[in-house]
């Protein structure tokens, strides 16, 4: 009797804990399923390891106390767990009586007795039905042989379709016959790659299979008769090249070879008007836009700077970008050889929205930094710095008061010219200012935007905007909007840093503001045109383009948006699109740090890699990089090890494991950095700048020196910047993650009050 007791107890006891933790045993089954789908590649290297984010993240993305209570759930769930199996797993208990009796055996429930004759041997086979315990769940059983029969032919487990059926007659034929030496799974994938590439011989290498093959019908106007067609279109190399540029990247259109910008098939580039044409993208615009694939284009880099020397004959002002998140990699060293000495320069430096605010005086410290590179690398003279902006394109952060400032200091004295390395935000920055109080009125929703893409070099040719010149009017308007709209973004400012601090969402620390139009577009209705006509339905009908021949444009300033300029010290045109959405970030980086020992090494994925050489204690590390990169520590004498054998897995994620990928990726080459000193434990002294990858703020002790290395993909864009740029980041940290080198995320941006 105490012995039931004492069962329903335990069977009350772990029944209230089943029910209590039931959603941690899940998260447990979970943590199994996914443990045993970690890449045995990266477990046989755990030993050399010293921290991994794809093996180690969770204990950085929790606290102690939090680790540790899951720790007493895990157990709890563990004694509950072998509870169950104990009470409920069937046991077949049987009598053992009659094994008494020498001659009688009891197998599963079966008793064979055996009796002997004179003359003959008989076997009987009384059966028994088997006693079990009382709290047996089940009264039987049966024992089923699950073996796979000899007979059974190897290809009998596949359900074949009648199309795989046929390749596999054919691949046993051409085995047969020895045309073939591949296995059956690489026979179907050659052939596959057969069947696909039948249709893309035209086109240059990219991602397609992201394309729709009804692509053609998403131009207004394509013709649907046309439908059965290659579903990329044709070439033909006859044809003449057009005199319009496409609307999104500014190369002219033409259908002559893919391979070249402006490129569309001939069945929608043919019979086209001009008229038509002006409201058409290119092709790999087209791809870009509304799949986000890329098409390889032949562009010559040495091209560039000549289409931008233009600037030095002519009177215009400049508006330098720069981006925050690659700088000084994405300053272009040559910029000084296509102006002229008294060109003003707007700096603008663009996705500020992507830093972490660490102190007060966050943008001050930004734009001091930035100016300082500017000079340094291109060595204009800082008197021609007419003003400097810190923007976001993205979310119109610091766009009003640029526009504020042109048209106060410039004016309308001449063209303005969009100028930068490839990827800083042009081409985003272009389509701001051409939907907001800079471009005239009238040419708002007639101007095509351009081309965005984290593809590098997007923009191939000249596009522009006409530019307002404001009126006393004007100004006017535009000054009581602004102040009008000034109390409604001190209330949004102070409601986002409360929900910030409320829920801790990103997205309410992000700088942002509202871009609007001060002014209302004026009807430009043709009254001698008899809207009934022939020619009054044809214009109707077409998608309305701007005519520079207008009177309202003859004397017109033109906003520029030119092509990006190749800097060597960038990696962007090293990586796919896939790998490129992984690297730049998209949202405010997250700082990240980690303390780092003498002869250790941190990978930054597959593209990066910081070598600690020399020094006689620790240092603190921050990484400022998108949060997609994963983190790599090891030590330094088995680092190329590392490296190697890592490459293509997930603990680096880029690049892409991908055989063919890997074979053009190129090695890394290392750059040593000089003797670093610290000044405090707690304020970052320098970075070191990785290329377009990001940068690692270093914190040594006070009055301590180190020495490092750096490696990036062919050596590029490695820049030691001093001071650092984000120099108050380490000390927002949080408290060490026991075990790991790394600390936990602790203030990820610093909030007014």
């Amino acid at each position: 009797m105490k012995f039931w007791l004492f069962r329903l107890h335990n069977y009350g006891v772990c029944r209230n804990l089943k029910l209590r933790h039931f959603g941690h045993a899940t998260l447990y089954r979970n943590a199994e399923s996914i443990e045993a789908k970690v890449d045995p590649r990266i477990l046989a290297l755990r030993d050399k390891l010293l921290y991994c984010d794809y093996l180690d993240s969770g204990k950085v993305k929790m606290g102690f106390l939090k680790r540790k209570k899951l720790e007493k759930l895990k157990f709890d769930y563990e004694k509950m767990q072998r509870y169950e199996e104990i009470a409920h797993k069937p046991a077949f208990s049987i009598l053992l009586n009659d094994l008494t009796e020498g001659k009688n055996k009891i197998v599963f429930g079966q008793e064979e007795k055996k009796t002997e004759d004179n003359n003959s041997e008989k076997e009987t086979v009384v059966k028994r039905k088997p006693v079990h315990m009382p709290y047996e769940m089940v009264d039987s059983y049966e024992i089923i042989d699950s073996r796979i029969s000899d007979d059974t032919e190897e290809t009998s487990s596949f359900q074949l379709n009648e199309e795989y059926k046929n390749l596999y007659e054919k691949y046993l034929e051409m085995k047969k016959s020895g045309l073939s030496e591949l296995s059956f799974k690489d026979f179907i994938k050659s052939m596959e790659d057969d069947v696909d590439g039948s249709d893309t011989d035209d086109l240059p290498n990219a991602e397609l299979r992201k394309v729709s093959d009804t692509w053609m019908s998403d131009y207004e106007q394509f013709d649907d008769t046309l439908l059965n067609v290659n579903c990329y279109g044709t070439s033909d190399p006859n044809s003449k090249i057009s005199c319009v540029p496409c609307g999104g990247c500014g190369a002219l259109l033409h259908c002559r070879d893919p391979a070249i910008p402006g490129y569309l098939p001939s069945e929608l580039f043919s019979f086209k008007s001009d008229e038509d044409l002006k409201s058409m993208t290119c092709q790999r615009c087209h791809f870009l836009r509304f799949y986000n694939t890329a098409l390889e284009v032949k562009v010559s880099i040495e091209d560039y700077p000549k289409l931008l020397r233009v600037i030095k004959s002519k009177k215009c002002a400049v508006i330098l970008i720069i981006d925050l998140t690659d700088f000084p990699c994405s300053i272009w060293p040559d910029l000084k050889s296509i102006l002229h000495p008294f060109t003003p320069i707007f700096l603008v430096g663009n996705k500020i929205d992507l830093l972490p605010t660490d102190s007060p005086s966050f943008l001050e410290n930004v734009k001091q930094c930035l100016v300082d590179s500017v000079i340094n690398v291109t060595g204009v003279k800082r008197e021609n710095i007419t003003h400097v902006q810190l923007t976001s394109a993205k979310t119109g952060y610091g766009i009003e008061h640029l526009i504020n400032k042109l048209q106060y200091k410039w004016r309308h004295k001449g063209d303005v010219y969009l100028v930068g390395c490839t990827n800083v935000g042009k081409s985003s920055l272009f389509n701001t200012l051409l939907n907001s109080d800079y471009c005239k009125v009238q040419a708002i929703d007639l101007v095509q935007r351009a081309t965005v893409s984290a593809w590098p070099g997007t923009t191939l040719n000249l596009l522009k905007f006409p530019i307002l010149n404001p009126t006393d009017e004007k100004r006017w308007l535009r000054t009581v909007r602004l102040i009008n709209e000034r109390f409604y973004r001190t209330q949004e400012s102070h409601y986002k840093n409360y929900q910030f601090k409320m829920t801790k969402d990103m997205k309410f620390a992000t700088l942002e503001e509202h871009v609007g139009k001060s002014f209302t577009r004026k009807s430009l209705k043709d009254a001698s045109v008899d809207p009934f006509s022939e020619k009054s339905y044809k214009v109707m009908s077409r998608k309305p383009v701007l005519d520079e021949s207008r009177p309202e444009y003859k004397q017109s300033r033109w906003c520029y948006d030119t092509p990006g300029t190749i800097q060597a010290d960038q990696i962007l045109n090293l990586l796919t699109t896939d790998e490129l959405s992984l690297t730049l970030p998209q949202e405010i980086i997250t700082p990240r740090t980690f303390m780092f020992k003498p002869k250790q090494t941190v990978f930054v994925a597959g593209m990066g890699r910081l070598d600690y050489l020399e020094g006689e204690h620790f240092i603190r590390c921050t990484l400022f990089a998108s949060k997609y990169l994963p983190i790599t520590i090891c030590c330094t004498a088995d680092a190329d090890e590392v490296y190697d054998r890592l490459l293509g897995t997930s603990a680096f994620l880029v690049p892409i494991d991908d055989s063919e990928r890997l074979k053009v990726w190129p090695k890394l080459k290392p750059k040593e950095i000089r003797e670093i000193t610290g000044v405090d434990g707690e304020e970052s002294v320098a970075d070191v700048v990785l290329s377009s990858i990001g940068w690692i703020a270093i914190t040594p002790l006070e009055n301590e020196s180190v020495s490092l290395r750096a490696w990036t993909p062919e050596g590029r864009g490695i820049y030691l910047r001093c001071p650092a740029l984000l120099k108050k980041s380490v000390s927002l940290r949080g408290a060490k993650v026991q075990g790991t080198p790394m600390y936990l995320l602790g203030r990820r941006v610093y909030v007014k009050h």
